[in-house]
């Protein structure tokens, strides 16, 4: 099962590493396939992954948070671009590489996790990542909730494709998966077995994770495209935009100019129109329009669209 579990890793982080159009949240996808990989080739490998990996698999357990965070984040922010302030989220990974290689000279067998008296450095660093792992999905929960709100600002219709209904699902089997392994050595008929069902059951647990994950992954499509739509977004910093914002003047011309752009054109006769639609065909940002609309025009995108229809 091992094996397979392997090939499916490797296969998913190719397919998101090359899937097109290109957008962050595929290449965070396909890091974290290429992260569950070294967990199964860890487990396959009879020297250990430390002959190969120095650090071996450990640290890269607290990677799973800020991936799923930051894929989630890729997937509601306009123009999403990484900023310097983010690696503070991978100090976590680097403080448990740098133990590990001090303090843990061996490599980590896997059954060391899976029994009630594990030493307690282990069950301090795997109740540290289980941890990590619930707060970055309550970290995910939030940004889901911003993105429901802002929702109408941007697209003029509803759809599964930009609500991410399905990231309650997951954030649910996740902390599940998370509980399930931390509290495996407890169920009964797997704590007499410790070495076998139980590491049996856990990989059998990343293994559905992974798999729900490459369906998901592969169903999304980006919401926001990360490039400019227009050459004014081109020449238009968006950090420049938020601390200046627009004057009433700027603000009054483009909402006439908005106005008259929905009474000649009737964009909104198309189901699938959005605010990006209108920066295209108007060349002015999305956060401009935006923030014209909501302070000039008094309603949000989705309201002002489905009054004209």
């Amino acid at each position: 099962m091992l094996y397979l579990l392997l090939f499916q890793s490797l296969i998913s982080a190719g397919l998101f590493l090359l899937k097109q159009p290109k957008h962050p949240s595929n290449r965070l996808l396909a890091g974290w396939f290429a992260i569950n990989s070294l967990n199964f080739l860890g487990m396959l490998l009879p020297e250990g992954l430390t002959t190969y990996l120095v650090i071996g698999y450990l640290p890269f357990l607290f990677l799973n948070g800020p991936l799923f965070y930051f894929y989630v984040k890729s997937l509601t922010t306009i123009d999403f671009r990484f900023k310097t302030t983010d690696l503070l989220h991978l100090l976590p990974f680097v403080f448990v590489s740098v133990y590990r290689l001090v303090s843990i000279s061996e490599s980590v067998s896997p059954a060391g996790f899976y029994h009630l008296g594990m030493p307690p450095r282990y069950l301090l660093i795997y109740s540290l990542i289980s941890l990590s792992v619930l707060t970055y999905l309550a970290l995910v929960i939030l940004l889901w909730r911003n993105h429901k709100r802002n929702l109408r600002n941007y697209f003029s219709t509803s759809s599964r494709r930009t609500t991410l209904d399905w990231v309650v699902v997951m954030i649910v089997l996740f902390a599940l998966s998370i509980i399930a392994e931390f509290f495996a050595p407890l169920i009964p008929g797997l704590s007499t077995h410790a070495e076998t069902s139980i590491f049996w059951f856990n990989q059998f647990n990343l293994g559905m994770l992974a798999f729900l994950w490459l369906i998901v992954g592969l169903m999304q499509p980006a919401i926001f495209k990360t490039m400019p739509v227009n050459a004014e977004e081109r020449q238009e910093d968006s950090a420049k935009y938020q601390k200046s914002g627009l004057n009433k003047e700027i603000k009054a011309t483009y909402g006439q100019t908005i106005l008259s752009y929905l009474a000649d054109r009737k964009p909104y006769l198309n189901p699938d129109y959005n605010l990006e639609t209108m920066a295209r065909d108007l060349n002015i940002t999305r956060q401009n329009l935006s923030q014209t609309i909501n302070d000039e025009l008094g309603k949000n995108f989705y309201q002002l669209i489905n009054e004209y229809r």
